[in-house]
């Protein structure tokens, strides 16, 4: 029975970069995904052009947003806020009541529901988190934004990998082997042109080791070289939860996930429908 999945981060690169692997699996077993990102993306550059009028630098990035998401067939959607001004308040939290609520079957909403843990860098991931968390019990309480049907059942939600030990560590209850869809994860990066060769090297002080436009292929290889090493790093680091799902003992990339307790609390054997493993 086809699933629907709802990935939800803080700016538009955010699900690519860290459950795009496992989005593709999900699109290859016929659900339907949707990739939300809270905010517009209005501030991830450094051209005196994206200053001088930051809507531009959000139109553009709605556009690589939709052309990356295109390359599984998922959707794409973004709450429009303004980056690094995400807050949670009472408007945002019901945006994000009504935006879960939304996707999937009238009453049932997303299987699955995939996001950062609060625990995070970045001030924009910990409350876009911190917002689906709030948003969890409202969703099935009825005169909560009684404009959007309320559910009859809780989601799933699930945090994905991190490294962060403050407060607790990233806790590996699944993981999803990924080495047949690196090449549409890649994919799907690259077209993130505005952030993964301009923005985030600038940001990072190596700008000058990415690859020109004119080079596309190598531009290519350098976001294969990222997430292939990220992979088998993370790899190492989800060892347990890749020996009990993974079973692909010459696989090379993972994926994995932690079971928020917010949510649905599901078996055993409902996590072997609910991911792709």
């Amino acid at each position: 029975m086809k699933k629907h999945i709802l990935c939800i981060g803080a700016h538009p690169d955010d699900n690519e970069i860290s459950v795009g692997g496992t989005a593709a699996l999900f699109r290859v077993r016929g659900d339907e995904v949707r990739f939300v990102s809270l905010t517009n993306g209005d501030k991830g550059h450094y051209v005196e052009e994206y200053k001088a009028n930051p809507a531009r630098l959000a139109a553009r990035r709605l556009v690589e947003a939709q052309e990356s998401a295109a390359v599984i067939g998922a959707s794409y959607e973004t709450l429009g806020v303004h980056d690094g001004e995400v807050y949670v308040d009472l408007p945002t939290t019901e945006a994000m009541v009504r935006c879960i609520r939304s996707f999937g079957e009238p009453g049932q909403g997303p299987d699955l529901v995939l996001l950062n843990r609060p625990v995070d860098y970045h001030r924009d991931h910990r409350y876009t988190a911190q917002l689906v968390l709030d948003a969890t019990y409202m969703l099935t309480v009825p005169m909560m934004c009684p404009d959007t049907r309320h559910l009859d059942r809780m989601p799933v939600f699930a945090y994905w990998y991190d490294d962060f030990r403050d407060l607790i560590p990233f806790r590996p209850d699944i993981a999803t082997v990924i080495d047949s869809v690196m090449d549409q994860k890649i994919d799907m990066l690259c077209r993130h042109v505005s952030q993964v060769f301009e923005w985030l090297p600038f940001n990072a002080r190596i700008l000058e080791l990415i690859p020109p436009e004119s080079d596309p292929e190598g531009r290519r290889e350098s976001i294969s070289r990222y997430l292939r090493g990220r992979g088998e790093y993370r790899k190492e680091k989800v060892m347990d939860a890749w020996n009990k799902w993974a079973m692909h003992t010459d696989a090379r990339y993972a994926e994995a996930f932690q079971i928020c307790e917010y949510g649905r609390i599901p078996d055993e054997t409902e996590l072997r429908k609910l991911f792709p493993v």
